[in-house]
């Protein structure tokens, strides 16, 4: 199973020097299956990054899932390459708790919001269907849970044999508004190899943010080891979270939990799970 972050800023996309290293573009994650099976997770502005590779290798039967509609995980739509062939086959998953993903691409494409074309003026085929818990693509197993995060929003956890990983972007742990227990969250990764996370904010900043739907970096650590997972990702980085900033809380946390991998995410970071 090889997975690329092609997005990890939150909220809005950002560039300038200070973000050079961790990248700008906003949520999207690549998945592709040891026999070439593609999912994407999101489409903020990162996913058309993604599209020239797809084109290149002769990607046409993809998989989009939208953990949710919130502008920084849809705002790349309309820019991925792939949907202007005819041959492209996308099938598309996403909470339908409010508003089910046709409708909220259609919202995002119409006038005055977008120029020129609508969603139906794209050449590709796009089927939408309903992901009831659990999605198999091929050999990738997907289950989702319930995120702590305004609006209906899923937490995923992939699985390919015996390996496998969890992406929580737009997740609360400690949310005054609960959705989902810590307890359950807990009991959903358990035994993942990676932990791919939001971690938007440090615990003072936090403190103005309660109910925004975001975690913290300690947060994050605690579930990280309730669940027994080594390797932790924060991601969903905030966008006035410099590169310079983000490099001193994985040093601060590197040195402070000295059993555990502790990386941030990076736009442009391969993992490869086998």
């Amino acid at each position: 199973m090889f997975i690329k972050i092609y997005g990890a800023r939150g909220s809005i996309p950002v560039s300038c020097k200070t973000s050079a290293k961790y990248g700008g573009n906003t949520t999207c994650l690549y998945v592709e299956s040891s026999s070439g099976n593609s999912v994407i997770v999101d489409a903020g502005s990162g996913i058309r990054e993604l599209g020239p590779y797809l084109i290149k290798n002769n990607k046409h039967d993809l998989h989009l899932i939208f953990t949710h509609y919130h502008w920084d995980h849809i705002q790349g739509f309309p820019f991925f390459g792939p949907f202007y062939f005819k041959d492209t086959v996308v099938n598309i998953y996403g909470p339908v708790g409010e508003v089910n993903p046709k409708k909220a691409l259609s919202y995002q494409m119409a006038r005055p919001f977008f120029p020129t074309i609508e969603l139906t003026d794209l050449p590709s085929k796009f089927i939408f269907k309903k992901l009831k818990g659990k999605l198999k693509v091929g050999d990738l197993q997907i289950q989702t849970i319930i995120n702590n995060h305004p609006n209906y929003t899923w937490g995923l956890k992939i699985s390919e044999g015996k390996k496998s990983f969890a992406f929580m972007t737009d997740n609360e742990l400690f949310a005054q508004r609960i959705k989902t227990q810590l307890s359950k969250f807990v009991k959903f990764i358990e035994g993942v190899d990676i932990l791919i996370h939001d971690a938007q904010y440090t615990d003072d900043a936090y403190q103005t943010k309660i109910g925004w739907g975001h975690s913290t970096y300690s947060q994050v650590m605690r579930l990280a080891i309730d669940s027994h997972v080594k390797h932790v990702i924060f991601t969903h980085h905030d966008p006035f979270s410099s590169d310079q900033f983000i490099d001193g809380v994985v040093n601060d946390f590197s040195r402070d939990y000295p059993g555990y991998n502790i990386e941030a995410a990076i736009e442009g970071m391969e993992i490869n799970l086998k």
